[in-house]
């Protein structure tokens, strides 16, 4: 174990996907009475993670597939922490049983802050949780090019993510990101394209769930979250 290396002038609320207070919570059920297993990558306790229905397995980023549902990892479950003088960690590893939640009083990180009776959204990429007044999920813009009846397309301008909806001329309606090769900068759209250009692609970056905000936080502080008050 590692030893202490800092020290908080106050003690803190909460921890990172601990609950709050002594409300029910309520598990996600997989829907092949198994249990969800974490992914190769592992899943990050405090935030939001998907769950394919498919395969059983649980990733922090969206998986970019329709057999996806998603819940919130809270830190009362087992986890192992790996590697050599490593004295605390915040991932559920790699191939081990996970629990998600549907509902509960919990702790959750804000980057940007948050406020009472905010929206809550996790991320496309990682899960990560941010709050807004309004059902508006924030919205990034890429150069795209498609190719028509292709769904395979290629992008400039920033990065995107696995499950995030775009749109923009020449993209079907409804269409989302299924894979992205970031490296090459290209991509697979969940339909074909209806044309052949260079486009401006509008991608929702966080997906908005069911959970508001409960108290109040600044940026990168934590704020209790729940579905039911």
């Amino acid at each position: 174990m590692a030893f202490q290396t800092s020290v908080a002038a106050q003690q803190s609320p909460g921890i990172e996907g601990g609950f709050y207070g002594a409300n029910p919570h309520f598990t996600l059920t997989n829907p092949d009475e198994g249990m969800w297993v974490a992914g190769s990558a592992g899943v990050t306790i405090g935030q939001f993670a998907w769950a394919n229905t498919a395969s059983g397995q649980v990733t922090s980023a969206h998986p970019g597939v329709t057999t996806v549902r998603y819940g919130f990892v809270h830190r009362d479950q087992p986890a192992v922490i790996a590697g050599l003088l490593v004295g605390s960690s915040n991932t559920v590893v790699g191939g081990q049983g996970i629990d998600l939640l549907e509902d509960g009083p919990v702790w959750g990180r804000f980057a940007g802050g948050a406020s009472i009776g905010q929206k809550v959204y996790a991320a496309y990429a990682d899960g990560a949780l941010s709050a807004a007044a309004t059902a508006s999920a924030s919205t990034v813009t890429r150069s795209v090019t498609t190719t028509n009846t292709s769904t395979a397309i290629s992008y400039t301008g920033g990065a995107i993510y696995a499950g995030q909806p775009v749109s923009g001329t020449g993209i079907p309606a409804g269409a989302y990101i299924v894979s992205v090769n970031a490296g090459a900068g290209t991509a697979v759209l969940s339909a074909a394209a209806t044309a052949s250009a260079t486009v401006t692609g509008t991608f929702t970056t966080n997906f908005e769930t069911a959970w508001t905000v409960r108290s109040t936080a600044g940026a990168g502080e934590l704020a209790k979250l729940s579905v039911r008050g």
